[in-house]
């Protein structure tokens, strides 16, 4: 097996410094908590070293995006500093994202690796019903199209079993783990192509399965890295079957930064359009755009500010997002630099390069070496710079600002419990109330902050599901309209299309709207939760000016809507679309069977919308604060009763009456989250 070879430290040091002052901060915490850690109050003690496990754990991502053969894996490969990791010269037939998990270390090696295979659901959906494409076609009446996609299905499960035999279905739905890896086990599940498995059956192990594959999980230890990073390559979009899509969307709505990479030589393609849908529903600060392959260019000094124009231009025109950053770089150029074979450029690739060195001025910045220069022409040292600033802007501030309440609040119980030590030698001293009275009083600011949380969400999503239905019966209505009005003018057999852009804004409005409004509602209940346990140390222990002022935690942040972005029938063009027309009797039957069909293609992106958009969100503001009202319970309890500090059991009544009361259970994550 080959074993990947790894680019020189100072290549990946200009890459990675702009993460230092983000690792800097988070050490610092790191020192505080280790104070904490050594309390003599179990509860607090047992909070500092939970609070710094989640700062060792901390791991911003990045997904990177594009259609097949943008480049993105030779990126990928340069970003991580694992020359040839991931195989990047062939069109991959299979959908898996490859997550590479990059960690601080002394030394570069590489650890465990587990890859996981499509549940049996999955394959049954695309075996038995062609996927996303197999479901338009049938939708749309296009028997023809949808006959080729199952004959493409069926090929590709024939190769499959041909490959793995009765092990196929037994493989679905299980995942293969390792202690250790290299590229040629990497080639084994991530690799293949549409014409591989003819081409490589000298090598049967690679590409074995490949077809059955849905994500692979890699770890790997790197020095030059401040702090943890998962790096997401993602397959390129353009398939039959829609997999790589449903994927991708997957892919983003966990991240919260992605690199969208573009060929220089395709520009935006109709490919690339089906990505500005996913992307503009992702918050412009979020999204960066990096153009690949500029040395295949003729006049790359001359070419790029067109290209930068059009894709501006382009983005503006299909609701893209805003003033997003477009950097301009060669993937091969990187890789030539990482392995010291800059002379071995082919020629046009070099001529390229000088006439990108001359546009850049590079004479003005003398570098030590040729390989720096190149790293620098290449982007990627732009590209590092722009993920640790969107970084250290996004994820990390979140955990700077999550880190402060809670150290800050963990050190005024720190406080606290010295001066309630220091009160016990006194006659009165201690706890006020029993330990009993001390536990009713906390049931009850848990028992009113969840039933003022869970009883002001339920409005805000009943809400949201009128105004989503409103504003898709609005734009089923404007649409069957324009389909009348187009078949009254021109007849059935001139094309017709209708933007479905209208129908995303609306819907996305309407998500934005709902967010805005469950956070205010979140924050404000995480406020007066505050107030309460504020007022119960006061109540409990006495304290004066001493009594902790207990801040609210920050709420997490809802995943960006890209389901919205999903290809759905309007999107589509071909002569399936238009023999759609011509097979209805009647412009009414036509204009009736369209409604129908936007009904069936818009229920799903809206209940997948609200399941994995608006009700993760929800659960995930409960989530908050049922850890924030566990540990201040634990350290509460450990004040009162410093031999144990145990956390007694919440009281099953009162969850039982909340649920009764929202008709659902407030707490279902809380066993998780402690």
């Amino acid at each position: 097996m080959k074993t990947p070879n790894a680019i020189p430290m100072p290549l990946l040091e200009k890459s990675f410094a702009g993460f230092r002052p983000l690792a800097d901060k988070l050490a610092a915490f790191d020192t505080r908590l280790q104070e904490a850690c050594q309390s003599s109050n179990a509860s607090i003690a047992e909070r500092a070293r939970h609070l710094r496990s989640k700062l060792r754990a901390f791991e911003p991502s990045v997904t990177m995006i594009g259609q097949v053969k943008a480049g993105k894996t030779t990126l990928v490969n340069a970003m991580t500093g694992w020359n040839d990791l991931l195989p990047a010269d062939v069109n991959p037939w299979t959908s898996v994202v490859t997550s590479l998990h990059l960690r601080p270390a002394v030394r570069r090696e590489s650890q465990n690796a587990s890859f996981k295979f499509f549940t049996e659901d999955e394959w049954t959906h695309l075996v038995q019903r062609g996927g996303r494409m197999g479901e338009l076609a049938n939708r749309a009446g296009a028997d023809d199209e949808l006959e080729k996609v199952r004959a493409q299905l069926e090929q590709m499960r024939e190769k499959s079993r041909e490959r793995l035999g009765r092990r196929f279905e037994l493989l679905l739905g299980q995942s293969h783990d390792y202690d250790n890896f290299d590229a040629g086990l990497i080639e084994r599940y991530v690799c293949i192509g549409d014409d591989f498995w003819e081409e490589a059956s000298s090598d049967r192990e690679k590409g074995r399965f490949a077809d059955i594959t849905r994500s692979a999980d890699l770890w790997l230890t790197q020095p030059e890295l401040p702090i943890g990073l998962c790096v997401r390559d993602t397959p390129g979009v353009n398939d039959t079957f829609m997999i790589r899509e449903q994927i991708t969307i997957n892919a983003l709505r966990g991240s919260r930064l992605c690199v969208m990479v573009l060929s220089a030589t395709q520009a935006l393609t109709s490919v690339d359009l089906a990505l500005i849908r996913m992307i503009s529903n992702v918050a412009s600060r979020d999204v960066v755009i990096f153009v690949n392959r500029i040395d295949e260019l003729a006049n790359p000094a001359r070419e790029v500010p067109e290209i930068r124009a059009s894709i501006l231009e382009t983005l503006g025109k299909h609701g893209g997002p805003k003033d997003v950053e477009v950097i301009f770089g060669c993937g091969v150029w990187a890789s030539h630099a990482m392995a010291g074979t800059v002379d071995a450029l082919p020629r046009d690739s070099a001529e390229a390069l000088l006439s990108w060195a001359e546009e850049n001025h590079v004479a003005d910045n003398p570098f030590d070496t040729l390989e720096d220069l190149v790293w620098h022409l290449s982007g990627m040292e732009a590209l590092g710079q722009t993920i640790a600033a969107r970084i250290d802007a996004g994820a990390g501030a979140k955990m700077l600002d999550e880190l402060e309440i809670k150290i800050g609040n963990l050190e005024q119980s720190l406080s606290a419990a010295s001066a309630i030590q220091a009160q016990a030698t006194q006659p009165d001293g201690g706890c006020r109330l029993s330990l009993d009275e001390l536990e009713k009083a906390l049931d009850e600011v848990e028992f009113n902050a969840r039933s003022r949380l869970m009883t002001g969400l339920a409005p805000l999503q009943h809400g949201l599901v009128e105004r989503i239905e409103k504003s898709r019966q609005v734009f089923v209505q404007r649409a069957t309209a324009e389909v009348i009005k187009h078949l009254e003018t021109y007849g059935e057999l001139e094309a017709w299309t209708y933007d479905p852009c209208g129908l995303r804004v609306l819907l996305r409005s309407g998500f934005q709207r709902h967010v805005q409004a469950a956070s205010r509602h979140g924050s404000e209940s995480l406020a007066a939760a505050a107030a309460d346990l504020s007022a119960l140390y006061q109540k409990a222990f006495d304290l004066g000016s001493e009594t902790p002022t207990i801040d609210p935690p920050p709420l997490p942040q809802p995943d960006p809507p890209v389901v919205l972005g999903q290809t759905i029938a309007l999107d589509l063009q071909g002569s399936w679309w238009s023999r759609f027309w011509r097979r209805r009797k009647g412009y009414q039957a036509c204009a009736d069977d369209f409604a129908n069909l936007i009904q069936q293609e818009t229920q799903p992106m809206l209940q997948t919308l609200l399941s994995d958009n608006v009700e993760r969100f929800e659960e995930a503001i409960v989530a908050t604060l049922a850890e924030f009202l566990a540990a201040n319970r634990k350290i509460i309890l450990g004040m009162a009763d410093p031999e144990t500090g145990q956390q007694p059991p919440v009281s099953q009544a009162k969850s039982a009456d909340v649920a009764a009361q929202t008709g659902r259970d407030p707490w279902h994550n809380l066993e998780a989250t402690q």
